[in-house]
């Protein structure tokens, strides 16, 4: 009777376990199915987030672009000017021709006579172009002997244009109508603040050097001083700039006269090399020549600083100046010859005296027959480019007077080491940077846009934004497009096509030698000492930076090349600095042999 009256508390025990078990899995599967839902709460308020982040992001850099394109079309509008004759923006600096054919390939770069737009042939080796015109002519030949020839120079040709053809196209400089990159910036009043900053700037310096003068020395000199002993024995060095002028004319008269006999000797083509070779090997020696004689001077005539720069770098800039005629007109004489066999095309190449005497002053290295021309001289905008290189020396002088004497005028004297080093070149880092970006900006722009406006030449772009550079390929390419277009269109193009046949590479270092070497040459032979800094910084450093730099993001080069500008440029400021007061405070005893000339005046004077 008990066992039947606990069956039926077991039944309700069991079942109320059954219950709670259900209870206890109902709410653990809420709990999971709670997790669960958690969970994709959360990645659904992650991935919203996302979203809405990158939407954001998106809607920012649209709105970004908008505003740039409103900044170009109402503040900056000469940076958007489209040039539609070359399908390319005020700044594109070079116009990559499209050629039909790999014979237009290898001719790409012929110069027409009548255009302001076109470069330099890439190729002016004589033996193409005449076979290139017997190969053309072979159908017109009546004698037999002749068809054969020609036939057979096509042959050459085809297998020289097939081998060519594999030659990277090269891009060819074109001449615009345009103006400096700083002139279309200054006309922001944003920028314009930048440029009065700088009126104050060199206010302070002037103040700092009259005051400094007045309550030290009494009198206030206004680096007059500074200017007549720079520019001593200028006199001798204008004599030696008109004789120099003589030389360059009497290029324009050889190349006539090497013109009109090879067309004579069209007919005898032994004698036509033979006096093509023997023209080339009188012009290259003269170059030489050119070459050595102002450094010759420099030293025997004891020119200072100032002078002295002012002869070697025209002397340079004439060299240039020649090299780029005599390059563009021989191609042109040569490719006339082998199109015809007329007595005056060979001297009709050869342009008018006129055109060569604009291309002597004009702002440029690159010879064209016609260059775009502005309407009117902006007398102003002359005086006022002018006035800024006044202004600039004036800097110069100051900055020479407070810092660089201060800091170096008793190096060889005193005694050397690593503190005072240390000390003297923190102490120049601020001159040292602005003699850097005024050197840029009076050269680069002033000068240069003075003369052009002068002149009347309207492509202004002597730079381009090389400031915004975050590598040292286009800091090298944008610093000084003068310079660089010369050496692109010369040097390059011709190591690449000819000489290296296709090597970027080893085209580039012969560019980087030979410009490092001539930068050299001027400091060297200004100075009147041997410290090569400027040929390591420019020549070995500054092409290893090409490489370390190459590969860097934007905003981190930008700030390795400025980092590297500044204290690069201090260095060796600083450096020749000491070199050249040390060479007059503790001069060398004897040579006695070549190397004593190789020994920095510094190490000399340090082992005393």
């Amino acid at each position: 009777m008990v066992e039947k009256l606990k069956s039926p508390d077991r039944k309700i025990n069991s079942t109320e376990n059954k219950t709670q078990n259900e209870s206890t899995a109902l709410t653990d599967q809420n709990m999971e199915l709670h997790f669960v839902r958690h969970k994709l709460e959360a990645f659904q308020t992650n991935v919203l987030r996302d979203v809405q982040k990158r939407m954001s992001g998106m809607i920012d850099e649209v709105m970004e672009q908008l505003r740039q394109q409103e900044l170009q079309a109402h503040e900056f509008r000469n940076f958007a000017k489209p040039q539609t004759q070359h399908k390319s923006n005020t700044w594109s600096n070079r116009l990559r021709l499209k050629s039909t054919s790999s014979s237009s390939r290898t001719d790409a770069g012929k110069t027409s006579p009548n255009s302001g737009q076109t470069t330099d042939g890439k190729t002016c080796n004589e033996e193409d172009h005449v076979k290139n015109a017997d190969a053309s002519t072979s159908e017109e030949t009546q004698k037999s002997q002749a068809s054969r020839k020609s036939e057979h120079e096509a042959n050459n040709v085809a297998k020289d244009i097939s081998k060519r053809g594999r030659l990277r196209t090269l891009p060819d400089k074109i001449f615009i109508t345009r103006e400096s990159y700083l002139t279309a910036l200054l006309e922001v009043d944003h920028m314009k603040t930048i440029y009065h900053i700088f009126y104050i700037i060199f206010l302070i310096f002037l103040l700092n050097n009259i005051t400094h003068d007045y309550f030290v020395n009494g009198s206030v000199t206004f680096g007059l001083g500074t200017f007549k002993k720079g520019f001593g024995k200028i006199d001798n060095v204008f004599v030696i700039w008109m004789l120099q002028m003589a030389f360059v004319f009497s290029i324009y008269v050889a190349i006539q006269i090497w013109a009109h006999v090879r067309s004579k000797l069209r007919k005898q083509e032994t004698l036509q090399s033979v006096w093509s070779y023997s023209c080339l090997l009188l012009y290259i020696t003269s170059q030489v020549i050119f070459t050595y004689l102002p450094p010759k001077i420099c030293l025997s005539l004891d020119l200072p600083y100032v002078s002295a720069c002012v002869l070697l770098l025209e002397s340079i800039r004439m060299l240039m100046k020649m090299h780029g005629f005599v390059r563009t007109v021989s191609g042109r004489v040569v490719q006339g010859k082998a199109k015809t066999d007329s007595d005056t095309r060979s001297e009709a190449a050869v342009p008018p005296f006129q055109k060569y005497l604009y291309y002597l002053f004009a702002p440029t290295l690159l010879y064209r027959d016609n260059y775009p021309r502005t309407a009117v001289i902006r007398w102003k905008f002359a005086a006022s480019r002018l006035l800024e290189v006044v202004a600039v020396a004036f800097l110069y002088s100051y900055i020479h007077e407070r810092h660089i004497r201060v800091h170096f005028a008793n190096m060889g004297r005193e005694e050397l080491n690593a503190g005072s080093m240390i000390v003297k070149l923190f102490g120049m880092l601020m001159p040292c940077i602005i003699i850097y970006l005024c050197g840029f900006y009076l050269i680069l722009h002033s000068w240069l846009n003075f003369t052009a406006e002068l002149l009347r030449f309207g492509d202004r772009m002597f730079y381009k934004d090389w400031w915004t550079a975050s590598n040292y390929e286009t800091y090298y390419r944008n610093w000084n497009v003068v310079v660089h277009d010369w050496l692109y269109e010369y040097i390059y193009k011709d190591f690449y096509l000819h000489v290296f046949k296709g090597s970027k590479l080893a085209s580039s270092l012969t560019v980087f030698t030979i410009s490092a070497l001539f930068h050299e040459y001027v400091l060297g032979y200004a100075l009147q000492v041997f410290f090569p800094v400027m040929f390591v910084f420019f020549g070995v450093i500054g092409v290893l930076m090409i490489f370390i730099t190459r590969f860097a993001p934007k905003n981190l080069g930008n700030i390795m090349l400025w980092f590297t500008l500044i204290y690069g440029n201090c260095l060796m400021i600083s450096l020749y600095s000491m070199e050249y007061f040390a060479s007059k405070n503790c001069p060398k005893d004897s040579y006695e042999s070549w190397t004593d000339y190789l020994v920095p005046h510094l190490w000399s004077c340090h082992m005393k």
